[in-house]
């Protein structure tokens, strides 16, 4: 599964930018008057970004998990019968040891370790199931860290147009591969983002749930045109939280693709590494 937004690594300040800055007020209306509805969007925003979970402001670098799944469920489910007990496939999944590693400004991916290799007849299934859920969960961490690490909800500068739209608002940025324009409701809630590319174009629908920490990402149900002319692919990633010491950390993964199947990710005994910010609690 391709990348569901851009990789983190493209920043929202748009360094190195070489945008055009778009005039979205109507013509009739004086330049100071545009002027002066974008900064009074943009000071909107600016606000609100406080009001969302940004571990990595806090000192947050990265984390690392003990991971598994019910490989049970999960051939079952895929196969449609039930699995038995005596399952070849199923007696060696089961010793697979997973975990997680993740960065939150940049990469995040699923360890695969086994201490063996699997019986020659099963190797081609293994290995498509083993790379099939690496590149997914990898994907899954490019697309939920951007809205943990504040990217999603920048800090607005002039590489960056907002405007008022009704009683919310509207972001829009430009760099020379990529354009995307944000649509925030009237409590500045991030409720839609549409990506552009060349090679594709995402529109995300983000759920948030609110903690005494701030608006901590719930789920992001997107929908994918890869090439922009192809069918539309339905994919809806979410997370559950568990507090590690003085940070929400994710639990459960959950990565569904729409005709395809879900699949379940459990996160234990997870670690995080930090700066000298990890004092002050988001």
């Amino acid at each position: 599964m391709q990348h569901l937004l851009p990789a983190p690594g493209v920043p929202w300040r748009m360094r190195k930018l070489a945008c055009i800055v778009l005039i979205l007020c109507p013509i009739a209306l004086l330049p100071l008057t545009c002027a002066a509805q974008q900064n009074s969007a943009a000071s909107r925003l600016a606000f609100a970004r406080a009001t969302y979970y940004t571990p990595t402001n806090s000192g947050l670098n990265s984390f690392h998990c003990t991971a598994s799944m019910d490989w049970k469920d999960l051939l079952t489910r895929f196969s449609g019968a039930d699995v038995p007990a005596d399952s070849p496939l199923l007696a060696y999944l089961d010793t697979v040891q997973l975990s997680v590693n993740d960065d939150l400004r940049g990469n995040g991916s699923l360890q695969w370790t086994a201490a063996t290799e699997p019986p020659v007849a099963l190797q081609p299934s293994v290995q498509k199931l083993r790379g099939g859920l690496e590149q997914m969960f990898s994907g899954f961490f490019q697309t939920w860290n951007v809205y943990m690490n504040g990217s999603m909800v920048p800090v607005p500068d002039s590489s960056t147009t907002v405007t008022e739209v009704g009683d919310g608002v509207k972001l829009h940025g430009d760099t020379a591969s990529m354009s995307i324009d944000e649509l925030f409701d009237k409590n500045l809630l991030l409720t839609q983002a549409h990506v552009t590319q060349p090679s594709m174009d995402v529109v995300a629908y983000p759920t948030y749930i609110d903690t005494p920490d701030g608006r901590v990402i719930s789920s992001i149900r997107s929908t994918i045109h890869q090439p922009p002319t192809a069918p539309p692919i339905e994919v809806t990633i979410s997370t559950t939280y568990s507090e590690v010491q003085t940070f929400r950390l994710p639990a459960q993964l959950t990565f569904a693709v729409q005709n395809v199947g879900t699949f379940i990710l459990n996160l234990s005994e997870c670690k995080e590494q930090t700066s000298s910010k990890s004092a002050v609690k988001p």
